[in-house]
Protein backbone atom coordinates (compact mmCIF):
# COMPACT_ATOMS: atom_id res chain seq x y z
CA UNK A 1 0.00 0.00 0.00
CA UNK A 2 1.88 2.89 -1.59
CA UNK A 3 2.40 5.59 1.99
CA UNK A 4 0.05 3.44 3.86
CA UNK A 5 0.72 3.23 7.81
CA UNK A 6 1.71 0.03 7.58
CA UNK A 7 4.35 0.54 5.20
CA UNK A 8 5.52 3.83 7.06
CA UNK A 9 5.46 1.64 10.60
CA UNK A 10 7.42 -0.90 8.70
CA UNK A 11 10.52 1.27 7.53
CA UNK A 12 10.59 3.28 10.73
CA UNK A 13 11.23 0.83 13.25
CA UNK A 14 12.76 -1.42 10.85
CA UNK A 15 15.75 1.00 9.88
CA UNK A 16 15.46 1.76 14.37
CA UNK A 17 16.18 -1.95 14.87
CA UNK A 18 18.54 -2.28 11.94
CA UNK A 19 20.67 0.42 13.48
CA UNK A 20 20.00 -1.03 17.16
CA UNK A 21 21.58 -3.95 16.17
CA UNK A 22 24.24 -2.64 13.87
CA UNK A 23 25.31 -0.44 17.35
CA UNK A 24 25.24 -3.45 19.66
CA UNK A 25 26.90 -5.56 16.94
CA UNK A 26 29.74 -3.45 16.72
CA UNK A 27 29.88 -2.69 20.44
CA UNK A 28 30.25 -7.20 21.43
CA UNK A 29 33.24 -6.83 18.60
CA UNK A 30 34.77 -4.20 20.35
CA UNK A 31 34.05 -5.79 23.60
CA UNK A 32 35.35 -8.82 22.44
CA UNK A 33 38.34 -7.99 20.89
CA UNK A 34 39.16 -5.98 24.42
CA UNK A 35 38.44 -9.11 26.38
CA UNK A 36 40.36 -11.31 24.30
CA UNK A 37 43.35 -9.07 24.01
CA UNK A 38 43.26 -8.09 27.70
CA UNK A 39 43.48 -11.40 28.46
CA UNK A 40 46.01 -12.39 25.79
CA UNK A 41 48.24 -9.50 26.89
CA UNK A 42 48.15 -10.78 30.77
CA UNK A 43 48.81 -14.27 29.86
CA UNK A 44 52.17 -12.45 27.57
CA UNK A 45 52.86 -10.53 31.05
CA UNK A 46 53.00 -13.04 33.18
CA UNK A 47 55.22 -15.45 30.90
CA UNK A 48 57.27 -12.68 30.47
CA UNK A 49 57.69 -12.74 34.55
CA UNK A 50 58.56 -15.83 34.84
CA UNK A 51 60.96 -15.63 31.77
CA UNK A 52 62.63 -12.30 32.88
CA UNK A 53 63.63 -14.13 36.44
CA UNK A 54 65.43 -17.09 34.52
CA UNK A 55 67.34 -14.45 32.13
CA UNK A 56 68.03 -12.99 35.33
CA UNK A 57 69.49 -15.88 36.47
CA UNK A 58 71.30 -17.38 32.99
CA UNK A 59 72.69 -14.64 31.33
CA UNK A 60 73.02 -11.79 33.89
CA UNK A 61 74.22 -13.92 36.88
CA UNK A 62 76.85 -15.88 34.63
CA UNK A 63 74.84 -19.33 34.71
CA UNK A 64 76.29 -21.81 32.32
CA UNK A 65 72.86 -23.32 31.64
CA UNK A 66 71.54 -20.85 28.34
CA UNK A 67 71.24 -23.74 26.31
CA UNK A 68 68.48 -24.37 28.98
CA UNK A 69 67.19 -21.04 28.50
CA UNK A 70 66.84 -21.05 24.63
CA UNK A 71 64.74 -24.32 25.11
CA UNK A 72 62.41 -23.03 27.43
CA UNK A 73 61.92 -20.10 25.37
CA UNK A 74 61.50 -22.16 22.11
CA UNK A 75 58.49 -24.66 24.27
CA UNK A 76 56.89 -21.14 25.51
CA UNK A 77 57.26 -19.61 21.60
CA UNK A 78 55.02 -23.07 20.84
CA UNK A 79 52.72 -22.83 23.91
CA UNK A 80 52.12 -19.12 23.46
CA UNK A 81 52.60 -18.95 19.95
CA UNK A 82 54.42 -15.89 20.82
CA UNK A 83 58.04 -14.90 19.51
CA UNK A 84 60.29 -14.10 22.77
CA UNK A 85 63.18 -12.14 22.92
CA UNK A 86 65.86 -10.81 25.60
CA UNK A 87 67.25 -7.97 25.64
CA UNK A 88 70.71 -6.80 27.70
CA UNK A 89 71.45 -3.50 29.29
CA UNK A 90 72.42 -1.64 25.70
CA UNK A 91 68.91 -3.21 24.22
CA UNK A 92 70.58 -5.61 22.28
CA UNK A 93 68.73 -8.52 21.37
CA UNK A 94 70.90 -12.05 23.07
CA UNK A 95 68.14 -14.26 22.97
CA UNK A 96 64.67 -15.44 20.51
CA UNK A 97 62.58 -18.23 20.85
CA UNK A 98 62.34 -18.98 17.00
CA UNK A 99 65.30 -20.45 15.25
CA UNK A 100 63.64 -18.29 12.14
CA UNK A 101 64.21 -15.05 13.96
CA UNK A 102 68.10 -15.55 14.70
CA UNK A 103 68.77 -13.30 12.08
CA UNK A 104 67.70 -10.54 14.84
CA UNK A 105 70.65 -11.45 16.80
CA UNK A 106 72.88 -8.23 17.59
CA UNK A 107 70.11 -6.09 16.72
CA UNK A 108 69.56 -2.98 19.05
CA UNK A 109 65.79 -2.01 19.45
CA UNK A 110 65.19 1.98 19.61
CA UNK A 111 66.70 3.68 23.22
CA UNK A 112 62.94 5.08 23.67
CA UNK A 113 61.98 1.68 24.73
CA UNK A 114 64.97 0.54 26.62
CA UNK A 115 64.42 3.75 28.41
CA UNK A 116 61.00 2.96 29.93
CA UNK A 117 62.53 -0.68 30.83
CA UNK A 118 65.09 1.21 32.74
CA UNK A 119 62.27 2.63 34.74
CA UNK A 120 61.12 -0.37 35.77
CA UNK A 121 57.84 0.15 33.52
CA UNK A 122 56.63 -2.36 30.96
CA UNK A 123 55.66 -1.30 27.95
CA UNK A 124 52.97 -2.42 25.55
CA UNK A 125 52.13 -1.50 21.72
CA UNK A 126 50.98 -2.83 18.67
CA UNK A 127 52.33 -2.91 15.38
CA UNK A 128 55.65 -4.15 13.87
CA UNK A 129 57.82 -3.05 16.61
CA UNK A 130 59.64 -0.38 14.42
CA UNK A 131 59.94 -2.87 11.03
CA UNK A 132 61.80 -5.61 13.20
CA UNK A 133 58.60 -7.87 12.78
CA UNK A 134 57.07 -9.34 9.87
CA UNK A 135 53.37 -8.95 10.74
CA UNK A 136 51.48 -6.92 12.89
CA UNK A 137 51.82 -7.85 16.65
CA UNK A 138 50.68 -6.94 20.15
CA UNK A 139 54.19 -6.54 22.19
CA UNK A 140 54.71 -6.40 25.74
CA UNK A 141 57.53 -6.01 27.89
CA UNK A 142 58.89 -6.36 31.10
CA UNK A 143 61.90 -5.31 32.77
CA UNK A 144 65.10 -7.39 34.09
CA UNK A 145 66.82 -6.36 37.63
CA UNK A 146 69.58 -7.46 39.16
CA UNK A 147 70.48 -6.46 42.69
CA UNK A 148 68.15 -3.65 41.96
CA UNK A 149 70.49 -3.00 38.63
CA UNK A 150 68.70 -2.59 35.64
CA UNK A 151 69.78 -5.60 33.08
CA UNK A 152 67.85 -5.69 30.47
CA UNK A 153 64.19 -6.93 29.81
CA UNK A 154 61.97 -9.73 28.11
CA UNK A 155 59.64 -8.74 24.56
CA UNK A 156 57.23 -10.88 23.92
CA UNK A 157 55.25 -10.52 20.62
CA UNK A 158 51.86 -12.50 19.84
CA UNK A 159 50.24 -12.03 16.07
CA UNK A 160 47.43 -10.42 16.32
CA UNK A 161 46.06 -11.62 13.17
CA UNK A 162 46.53 -15.09 15.32
CA UNK A 163 44.71 -14.03 17.93
CA UNK A 164 41.61 -12.79 16.33
CA UNK A 165 41.72 -15.96 14.36
CA UNK A 166 41.81 -18.17 17.03
CA UNK A 167 38.37 -16.46 18.42
CA UNK A 168 36.89 -15.55 14.80
CA UNK A 169 34.58 -18.58 15.69
CA UNK A 170 32.71 -16.70 18.55
CA UNK A 171 32.63 -13.40 16.61
CA UNK A 172 31.16 -15.79 13.71
CA UNK A 173 28.38 -16.98 16.60
CA UNK A 174 27.81 -13.69 17.69
CA UNK A 175 27.14 -12.44 14.59
CA UNK A 176 24.49 -15.57 13.86
CA UNK A 177 22.49 -15.06 16.75
CA UNK A 178 22.39 -10.65 16.04
CA UNK A 179 21.08 -12.23 12.70
CA UNK A 180 18.70 -14.39 13.62
CA UNK A 181 17.13 -11.60 16.36
CA UNK A 182 17.43 -9.38 13.69
CA UNK A 183 14.36 -11.39 11.87
CA UNK A 184 12.94 -12.74 14.67
CA UNK A 185 12.69 -8.75 15.61
CA UNK A 186 10.94 -7.97 12.39
CA UNK A 187 8.59 -10.73 11.99
CA UNK A 188 7.59 -9.25 15.08
CA UNK A 189 7.18 -6.15 13.82
CA UNK A 190 5.43 -7.47 10.76
CA UNK A 191 2.65 -8.95 13.01
CA UNK A 192 2.22 -6.32 15.20
CA UNK A 193 1.99 -3.93 12.03
CA UNK A 194 -0.68 -5.75 11.09
CA UNK A 195 -2.19 -6.29 14.46
CA UNK A 196 -2.26 -2.03 14.46
CA UNK A 197 -3.25 -1.59 10.51
CA UNK A 198 -5.53 -4.32 9.97
CA UNK A 199 -8.15 -2.71 12.49
CA UNK A 200 -7.65 0.86 10.81
CA UNK A 201 -7.81 -0.45 7.75
CA UNK A 202 -11.25 -1.84 8.60
CA UNK A 203 -12.06 1.26 10.31
CA UNK A 204 -11.67 3.37 7.26
CA UNK A 205 -13.62 1.07 5.27
CA UNK A 206 -16.72 1.22 7.58
CA UNK A 207 -16.17 5.01 7.57
CA UNK A 208 -16.46 4.79 3.63
CA UNK A 209 -19.98 2.62 4.12
CA UNK A 210 -21.53 4.60 6.82
CA UNK A 211 -20.43 7.82 4.62
CA UNK A 212 -22.07 6.35 1.66
CA UNK A 213 -25.71 6.31 4.00
CA UNK A 214 -25.70 2.75 5.23
CA UNK A 215 -25.45 3.05 8.93
CA UNK A 216 -25.97 -0.89 9.81
CA UNK A 217 -22.37 -1.36 9.48
CA UNK A 218 -20.22 -2.21 12.74
CA UNK A 219 -17.29 -3.19 13.27
CA UNK A 220 -15.36 -6.52 15.33
CA UNK A 221 -12.38 -6.11 16.70
CA UNK A 222 -10.50 -7.51 19.62
CA UNK A 223 -7.16 -6.75 19.67
CA UNK A 224 -7.58 -5.94 23.79
CA UNK A 225 -6.19 -2.36 23.86
CA UNK A 226 -7.06 1.28 22.29
CA UNK A 227 -7.68 0.17 19.12
CA UNK A 228 -10.47 -1.83 20.69
CA UNK A 229 -11.65 1.00 22.18
CA UNK A 230 -11.31 3.18 19.01
CA UNK A 231 -13.65 0.10 17.20
CA UNK A 232 -16.02 0.41 20.30
CA UNK A 233 -17.02 4.37 20.18
CA UNK A 234 -16.98 3.61 16.13
CA UNK A 235 -19.65 1.45 16.89
CA UNK A 236 -21.47 3.62 19.04
CA UNK A 237 -21.27 6.39 16.71
CA UNK A 238 -22.58 4.37 13.98
CA UNK A 239 -25.97 3.57 16.43
CA UNK A 240 -25.67 7.07 17.02
CA UNK A 241 -25.79 7.76 13.43
CA UNK A 242 -28.42 5.11 12.66
CA UNK A 243 -30.83 6.04 15.11
CA UNK A 244 -30.29 10.22 14.30
CA UNK A 245 -31.13 8.65 10.55
CA UNK A 246 -34.50 7.04 12.01
CA UNK A 247 -35.42 9.84 13.71
CA UNK A 248 -35.02 11.74 10.48
CA UNK A 249 -37.09 9.49 8.67
CA UNK A 250 -39.35 9.74 11.44
CA UNK A 251 -39.13 13.18 11.69
CA UNK A 252 -40.39 14.18 8.10
CA UNK A 253 -43.19 11.01 8.34
CA UNK A 254 -43.97 12.68 11.44
CA UNK A 255 -44.39 16.84 9.51
CA UNK A 256 -45.61 15.65 6.89
CA UNK A 257 -48.22 14.13 8.71
CA UNK A 258 -48.97 17.21 10.78
CA UNK A 259 -49.05 19.15 7.65
CA UNK A 260 -50.88 17.06 5.10
CA UNK A 261 -53.31 16.80 7.62
CA UNK A 262 -55.10 20.51 7.88
CA UNK A 263 -53.86 21.48 4.46
CA UNK A 264 -55.99 18.64 3.22
CA UNK A 265 -59.22 19.22 5.14
CA UNK A 266 -58.37 23.26 4.12
CA UNK A 267 -58.54 22.28 0.59
CA UNK A 268 -61.66 19.76 0.89
CA UNK A 269 -63.41 22.20 2.71
CA UNK A 270 -62.63 25.05 0.50
CA UNK A 271 -63.49 22.99 -2.62
CA UNK A 272 -67.01 22.42 -1.20
CA UNK A 273 -67.84 26.13 -0.52
CA UNK A 274 -66.55 26.37 -4.29
CA UNK A 275 -68.49 24.15 -5.49
CA UNK A 276 -71.44 24.26 -3.48
CA UNK A 277 -71.65 20.95 -1.76
CA UNK A 278 -71.61 23.12 1.25
CA UNK A 279 -74.84 24.75 1.37
CA UNK A 280 -74.49 28.45 1.82
CA UNK A 281 -75.72 28.64 5.75
CA UNK A 282 -72.59 26.47 6.91
CA UNK A 283 -70.31 28.09 5.01
CA UNK A 284 -69.09 30.50 8.36
CA UNK A 285 -69.03 27.30 10.33
CA UNK A 286 -66.64 25.65 7.64
CA UNK A 287 -64.49 28.86 7.31
CA UNK A 288 -63.91 29.05 11.06
CA UNK A 289 -62.40 25.40 10.70
CA UNK A 290 -60.37 26.52 7.95
CA UNK A 291 -59.29 29.35 9.95
CA UNK A 292 -58.54 26.60 12.91
CA UNK A 293 -56.41 24.66 10.77
CA UNK A 294 -54.47 27.37 9.21
CA UNK A 295 -53.84 28.69 12.50
CA UNK A 296 -52.36 25.18 13.49
CA UNK A 297 -50.16 25.14 10.31
CA UNK A 298 -48.89 28.58 11.32
CA UNK A 299 -48.14 27.16 15.08
CA UNK A 300 -46.63 23.76 13.63
CA UNK A 301 -44.51 26.20 11.81
CA UNK A 302 -43.57 28.66 14.41
CA UNK A 303 -42.66 26.21 16.51
CA UNK A 304 -40.30 24.19 13.85
CA UNK A 305 -38.55 27.62 13.40
CA UNK A 306 -38.33 28.47 17.08
CA UNK A 307 -36.61 25.21 17.51
CA UNK A 308 -34.23 25.15 15.27
CA UNK A 309 -33.15 28.60 16.06
CA UNK A 310 -33.00 27.37 19.94
CA UNK A 311 -30.89 24.25 19.11
CA UNK A 312 -28.73 26.65 17.50
CA UNK A 313 -27.89 28.03 20.34
CA UNK A 314 -29.22 31.72 19.59
CA UNK A 315 -31.79 31.69 22.15
CA UNK A 316 -31.87 35.21 23.91
CA UNK A 317 -31.73 34.28 27.95
CA UNK A 318 -32.75 37.17 30.36
CA UNK A 319 -32.43 36.07 34.19
CA UNK A 320 -34.48 38.21 36.77
CA UNK A 321 -36.06 37.70 40.17
CA UNK A 322 -39.64 37.10 39.30
CA UNK A 323 -42.63 35.68 41.69
CA UNK A 324 -43.39 31.99 40.45
CA UNK A 325 -46.94 31.70 42.41
CA UNK A 326 -48.48 34.63 40.54
CA UNK A 327 -46.91 33.05 37.16
CA UNK A 328 -48.47 30.09 37.78
CA UNK A 329 -52.13 31.52 38.81
CA UNK A 330 -51.89 33.63 35.13
CA UNK A 331 -51.58 30.66 33.13
CA UNK A 332 -54.11 28.46 35.14
CA UNK A 333 -56.49 31.48 33.97
CA UNK A 334 -55.23 31.11 30.09
CA UNK A 335 -56.99 27.80 30.19
CA UNK A 336 -59.64 28.46 32.20
CA UNK A 337 -61.75 27.76 28.96
CA UNK A 338 -60.42 24.21 28.39
CA UNK A 339 -60.11 23.17 32.00
CA UNK A 340 -64.43 24.29 32.38
CA UNK A 341 -65.04 22.79 29.22
CA UNK A 342 -63.96 19.60 30.57
CA UNK A 343 -64.92 20.32 33.80
CA UNK A 344 -61.57 19.49 35.12
CA UNK A 345 -60.79 19.56 39.14
CA UNK A 346 -57.34 21.82 39.47
CA UNK A 347 -55.55 22.14 42.54
CA UNK A 348 -52.75 24.31 42.85
CA UNK A 349 -50.69 23.86 46.17
CA UNK A 350 -48.07 26.24 47.31
CA UNK A 351 -45.36 25.36 49.76
CA UNK A 352 -45.29 29.55 50.62
CA UNK A 353 -47.15 32.07 50.05
CA UNK A 354 -45.19 33.75 47.89
CA UNK A 355 -42.07 32.03 46.02
CA UNK A 356 -38.97 34.36 44.42
CA UNK A 357 -36.82 32.44 41.31
CA UNK A 358 -34.23 33.56 39.77
CA UNK A 359 -34.69 32.53 35.93
CA UNK A 360 -35.34 33.90 32.62
CA UNK A 361 -39.79 34.81 33.22
CA UNK A 362 -41.18 34.05 29.48
CA UNK A 363 -39.21 31.15 28.73
CA UNK A 364 -40.59 29.96 32.46
CA UNK A 365 -43.69 30.93 31.12
CA UNK A 366 -43.40 29.07 28.18
CA UNK A 367 -42.41 26.27 29.74
CA UNK A 368 -45.82 26.51 32.37
CA UNK A 369 -47.85 27.24 29.27
CA UNK A 370 -46.60 23.97 27.23
CA UNK A 371 -46.92 21.47 30.12
CA UNK A 372 -50.11 22.78 31.43
CA UNK A 373 -51.30 22.38 27.65
CA UNK A 374 -50.38 18.78 27.23
CA UNK A 375 -52.33 18.33 31.08
CA UNK A 376 -55.47 19.83 29.45
CA UNK A 377 -55.23 17.56 26.32
CA UNK A 378 -54.75 14.55 28.11
CA UNK A 379 -56.37 14.57 31.22
CA UNK A 380 -59.97 12.96 30.36
CA UNK A 381 -63.40 15.16 31.02
CA UNK A 382 -63.65 15.28 34.95
CA UNK A 383 -60.39 14.61 35.41
CA UNK A 384 -57.73 16.21 37.60
CA UNK A 385 -54.62 18.62 37.55
CA UNK A 386 -52.55 19.59 40.41
CA UNK A 387 -49.97 22.12 40.37
CA UNK A 388 -47.68 21.91 43.56
CA UNK A 389 -44.55 23.68 44.29
CA UNK A 390 -41.26 22.81 46.76
CA UNK A 391 -37.87 23.79 47.60
CA UNK A 392 -35.03 21.62 47.87
CA UNK A 393 -31.28 22.37 48.24
CA UNK A 394 -31.29 26.01 46.90
CA UNK A 395 -34.07 24.93 43.70
CA UNK A 396 -37.93 25.33 43.61
CA UNK A 397 -39.22 22.31 42.10
CA UNK A 398 -42.30 22.71 40.41
CA UNK A 399 -44.54 19.01 39.94
CA UNK A 400 -47.71 19.47 37.31
CA UNK A 401 -49.51 15.70 37.69
CA UNK A 402 -52.56 15.39 35.28
CA UNK A 403 -54.35 12.09 35.84
CA UNK A 404 -55.33 9.46 32.72
CA UNK A 405 -53.79 7.29 30.70
CA UNK A 406 -49.87 6.36 31.40
CA UNK A 407 -47.04 6.59 29.60
CA UNK A 408 -44.86 2.82 29.55
CA UNK A 409 -41.88 2.65 30.73
CA UNK A 410 -40.54 2.35 26.99
CA UNK A 411 -42.37 5.78 26.01
CA UNK A 412 -40.88 8.16 28.75
CA UNK A 413 -38.04 8.73 27.23
CA UNK A 414 -39.01 9.26 23.92
CA UNK A 415 -42.41 11.97 25.15
CA UNK A 416 -39.12 14.65 24.58
CA UNK A 417 -39.16 13.61 21.08
CA UNK A 418 -40.35 15.91 18.22
CA UNK A 419 -44.27 14.79 17.26
CA UNK A 420 -44.21 12.15 19.30
CA UNK A 421 -47.57 10.90 19.80
CA UNK A 422 -48.82 9.04 22.85
CA UNK A 423 -50.99 6.28 20.50
CA UNK A 424 -49.71 4.94 17.67
CA UNK A 425 -52.84 5.04 16.20
CA UNK A 426 -53.37 8.87 16.33
CA UNK A 427 -56.55 8.06 17.64
CA UNK A 428 -58.50 10.51 20.65
CA UNK A 429 -55.07 12.87 20.80
CA UNK A 430 -54.44 13.55 17.21
CA UNK A 431 -52.25 16.51 17.90
CA UNK A 432 -49.78 14.08 20.19
CA UNK A 433 -46.90 16.17 21.97
CA UNK A 434 -45.69 17.46 18.75
CA UNK A 435 -42.80 19.99 19.42
CA UNK A 436 -44.32 21.46 22.92
CA UNK A 437 -41.99 19.05 24.85
CA UNK A 438 -39.12 19.33 22.38
CA UNK A 439 -39.27 23.16 23.11
CA UNK A 440 -39.63 22.54 26.80
CA UNK A 441 -36.43 20.27 27.09
CA UNK A 442 -34.56 23.17 24.88
CA UNK A 443 -35.59 25.47 27.38
CA UNK A 444 -35.08 23.96 30.51
CA UNK A 445 -31.68 22.61 29.02
CA UNK A 446 -30.17 26.20 28.43
CA UNK A 447 -31.39 27.50 32.03
CA UNK A 448 -28.97 24.62 33.20
CA UNK A 449 -31.88 23.52 35.05
CA UNK A 450 -33.51 20.17 34.69
CA UNK A 451 -36.42 18.17 33.63
CA UNK A 452 -38.48 14.67 34.04
CA UNK A 453 -41.24 12.48 33.44
CA UNK A 454 -42.41 10.19 35.62
CA UNK A 455 -45.77 7.77 35.38
CA UNK A 456 -48.09 5.03 37.38
CA UNK A 457 -51.30 3.81 37.25
CA UNK A 458 -53.30 6.52 36.25
CA UNK A 459 -51.34 9.68 36.10
CA UNK A 460 -48.28 11.37 34.62
CA UNK A 461 -46.66 14.03 35.97
CA UNK A 462 -43.66 16.41 34.75
CA UNK A 463 -41.39 17.63 36.85
CA UNK A 464 -38.56 20.44 36.77
CA UNK A 465 -36.21 22.78 38.45
CA UNK A 466 -36.10 26.78 38.91
CA UNK A 467 -33.19 28.49 40.64
CA UNK A 468 -34.55 29.98 43.76
CA UNK A 469 -33.32 33.46 44.11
Amino acid sequence: MKNSIRKRLFITYGVAIVFGFAVLALSLLRIFDQYFIENRKELLYEQGRKVAKEAATVLYLGSPDSRSLIKDLQVLDRFLNAHIWVVNSDGIIVAVSGTNEERLLGRQVREEKLRNLAKGESIEERGNFDGMLDESSLTVGYPVFVNNRFSGGVLVHASLYEIQENFKGIYRLTLWAILISVAIAYGILYIQIRRISNPLKEISGAAKVIAGGEFHKRLSINTGDEIEELGKSFNNMAESLEKIEENRRNLIANISHDLRSPMTSIRGFIEGILDGTIPEDKREHYLNIVLDESNRLIKITNDLLELGSMQQGSLDIKKEVFELNETIRRKLVAYEKGISSKRLDVVFSMFEEKTFVLSDQVLIERVLSNLMDNAVKFTPERGSIEIRTSAKEGVIIVEITNTGEPISSEELNRVWERFHKRDASRGIYKGGYGLGLAIVREIISQLDERIWVSSGEDYVKFTFTIGKA
